[in-house]
C-alpha cells in the first residue's frame, strides 16, 4: 500500500485554512466550464472557431458530421454559459468565441493536450 499517508492529517493547520476558503468558493461556474469542454463535439467546434474566428451553423455541422440541429444545440449551450456568441446574416448564422479570454483558455487547452498525449 504505497502512496497512501499512515496517518489521519499532517498539517491541521493547512487543511483548516483551505477548508475555509473553499467554503467561501462557488465553483459553479468552473463546473459548467468543465461541461463545455467534456464534449468531443464542443471541443472540435471551439477548434475550429479558434482557428477561423468565425464559421457558420452549416460548416461547423459539416466537420462535426452532425446535424445542423445537434450542431445548434452544441452551440446554443456554449452561448448561453458565455462561451461563444452569435451573429445573423440573412439566412445564415454565424458563431465565434465570445472574448479574447476564451480564446487564450482554448490555446492552453489545446496546447496542453498536445503536451500530455506526449507523454502518455
Amino acid at each position: 500500500m504505497e502512496n497512501v499517508c499512515q496517518v489521519t492529517i499532517v498539517h491541521k493547520e493547512k487543511v483548516t485554512v483551505i477548508k475555509n476558503k473553499l467554503d467561501q468558493k462557488d465553483f459553479s461556474n468552473l463546473l459548467v466550464l468543465g461541461k463545455c469542454f467534456s464534449d468531443s463535439s464542443r471541443i472540435k467546434i471551439f477548434y475550429a472557431l479558434e482557428t477561423y474566428k468565425e464559421m457558420c451553423v452549416c460548416d461547423l455541422a459539416e466537420i462535426l458530421t452532425a446535424s445542423v440541429a445537434t450542431t445548434s444545440h452544441h452551440l446554443r449551450f456554449l452561448k448561453k454559459h458565455g462561451m461563444a456568441k452569435s451573429r445573423q446574416d440573412g439566412k445564415v448564422v454565424y458563431y465565434s468565441l465570445a472574448n479574447e479570454d476564451i480564446l487564450s483558455a482554448i490555446h492552453v487547452f489545446l496546447k496542453l493536450s498536445e503536451n500530455l498525449s506526449m507523454k502518455s
